[in-house]
């Protein structure tokens, strides 16, 4: 992944020195720095929230045209709100050097996270799908982008990707009124941009993705591999289809929109999770080390407590299966009478194991004449049964991003060739069944985002809320306030992790705390029940939209497309987690 810094003499000043111009911030350390600036990680004092604040060179502070368009571009990014995009809370000058204040991250940026590494496709589809989704919300209000890289998307202790710098990296030489003037970085940028910048629009940033995605599943740059990705990297062919459709040389023939991308990303990504419902993702951004504060206090209560109680607790549970293997008898055989015909049936567990052992030498007596025609074919199917899991596989003429599915076949041993009957040929669809579909989804989603985002917020205000009371907690038990915010860091991201979700098992840390536990735990169970509650109604207009297009296509007699939509009715009304993935619903681990 290559990344530009094209300003390279720029020092980073001492978060010290920044102090006295920040009184409403304290300033904890420098995060990184680069040509663009530098970004440091404070407190707002106000609001005792976490914040990053980033500094400009002072030069670009000077420039008129820059100022402006860089106060535009805050005010505009101010206003937007999306799970996928790093927050703006302020902006202006200080000591000549511009400055904005923004969301802090506590993780990597994809850059760091990935560079040069081929990521597993199922990793891959949700990551640039998510970013998709962000740039999707800014296109809707009129702002683009202009420089998708790996540097400008950070990934959260969730593995979420947010996208930040949006326009803010412009280059001071480079004024708006010059003909030549480029945005962007080298091999990420779209051609328009340098050939015609006047003309540039949001489908130069779904270039950028185009060109960030092949990355993803190759770890190497489309200028340096001109090789399509499943050439590369052995992924899904379908990735190719996607990547070439949206780095098209002209604007024109690339996708309509980022959410169109995204549509297909999120499709072929659960098609593969269907055919490897076990397959690890092979990015998970690493936890930042939380910037704590100095303190002067080195003791910390019932530690030593805390530790014996650990090793007595380890220590009964070797005693407990210690006394389980030494009492336990070993079971007797049971004796076989006969070897009837329901033997596979009323004993499959050991019909599999003793079949090759005994049925050697009490075959030829007891069962001269069953034994040989129906254990053969009994005993492996009950095998079988225990066995295969149920996947369901995408239809083998549909469309690469069909949501479609066959059922698993059933779990009986096929007859012999000449014995089966004939299988009717599909019935093809006459009408363009996942460019409906896409549509329907799309309009859903328009209902499903306010949904989803309350939601998000709710969690996330209620762990916030519980760290907070657990701060204050500690504090009555005589922890100075650095100490207790150091104790109750670990626990706050334990529950970011889960999703900003408060556990059902309480930890050790948190029983100590019962009152506090259960009034937040309450909370989110209320905002689970509220969302379920709002996300089902939404689910129920998406499946009567569907079966009105199913009356509509029975009259013209469209079988094939009928019996498409009514697979996604039985999905949809079977799993409220399907129709969740379908809206978008950004949770690495949902599945059906």
């Amino acid at each position: 992944m290559s990344e530009s810094n094209p300003n390279m003499d720029f020092v980073a000043p001492d978060a010290t020195d920044l102090a006295p111009h920040f009184s409403a911030y304290e300033i904890q350390g420098l995060i990184a720095s680069g040509g663009m600036g530098a970004v440091y990680c404070a407190v707002q004092k106000s609001l005792d929230r976490t914040v990053a604040i980033k500094i400009l060179p002072i030069e670009f502070g000077k420039d008129d045209v820059f100022r402006a368009g860089f106060e535009a571009e805050a005010k505009a990014m101010a206003r937007l709100n999306h799970p996928n995009l790093i927050g703006v809370y302020d902006f202006g000058e200080v000591n000549g050097m511009l400055y904005i204040v923004m969301e802090f991250v506590p993780g990597k940026s994809l850059y760091h996270s990935a560079n040069g590494i081929a990521i597993d496709p199922s990793e891959v589809a949700r990551l640039v799908s998510c970013i998709c989704h962000g740039l999707a919300h800014a296109h809707e209000n009129g702002i683009i982008h202009r420089d998708i890289k790996p540097s400008n998307i950070l990934l959260d202790l969730n593995a979420q990707p947010k996208i930040g710098d949006f326009g803010l990296a412009r280059p001071v030489e480079l004024k708006i009124d010059d003909t030549t003037e480029i945005f962007g970085t080298p091999h990420y940028t779209a051609p328009e941009v340098v050939a015609d910048p006047y003309s540039v629009d949001f489908r130069a940033d779904i270039f950028s993705v185009g060109v960030l995605l092949h990355e993803l599943l190759t770890g190497k740059l489309p200028a340096t591999d001109s090789r399509s990705a499943s050439v590369i990297s052995h992924c899904d062919p379908r990735f190719d289809a996607i990547v070439s459709r949206a780095t098209q040389p002209d604007p024109a023939n690339r996708y309509a929109s980022a959410t169109e991308l995204a549509s297909d990303l999120l499709q072929l990504g659960l098609a593969l999770e269907e055919k490897a419902p076990k397959a690890v993702r092979s990015v998970m951004p690493r936890a930042a080390d939380p910037l704590l504060r100095k303190s002067s206090v080195k003791h910390k209560k019932k530690s030593n407590v805390y530790s014996i109680i650990q090793i007595l607790v380890a220590l009964s549970l070797v005693m407990v299966v210690l006394y389980y293997f030494l009492t336990k008898r070993p079971e007797a055989p049971t004796p076989k009478v006969s070897t009837s015909v329901k033997v596979p049936v009323e004993a499959p567990v050991e019909a599999p194991v003793k079949a090759p052992v005994e049925a050697p030498v009490e075959a030829p007596v007891e069962a001269p004449v069953e034994a040989p025609v129906e254990a053969p074919v009994e005993a492996p199917v009950e095998v079988e049964v225990t066995e295969l899991p149920k996947l369901q596989q995408p239809l083998a003429d549909s469309s690469p991003f069909d949501t479609q599915v066959v059922e698993p076949s059933p779990v009986e041993e096929p007859p012999p060739l000449d014995l089966q009957e004939p299988q009717p040929a599909p019935v093809e669809p006459k009408s363009d069944i996942p460019a409906f579909l896409r549509l329907a989804r799309d309009k859903m989603w328009v209902l499903a985002k306010p949904v989803m985002k309350k939601y998000s917020e709710d969690l996330m205000g209620n762990v916030v809320g519980a760290k907070r009371d657990l701060e204050r907690a500690l504090r009555k038990e005589n922890y100075l306030r650095d100490l207790a915010e150091k104790l109750v860091q670990p626990e706050f991201e334990n529950w970011q992790r889960d999703g900003n979700r408060i556990p059902a098992f309480p930890s050790a840390y948190l029983a100590q705390f019962p009152k506090i536990r259960e009034e937040f735990f309450k909370k989110q169970e209320d905002f689970d029940t509220a969302y379920q509650q709002d996300l089902s109604k939404i689910s129920g207009d998406y499946i009567r939209g569907i079966e009105m297009q199913i009356e509509r296509l029975k009259v013209t007699n469209d079988e094939g497309s009928v019996i498409l939509l009514k697979k996604e009715v039985e999905r949809t009304r079977k799993s409220l987690k399907y129709f969740e993935n379908l809206m978008f619903q950004f949770d690495p681990k949902a599945t059906e």
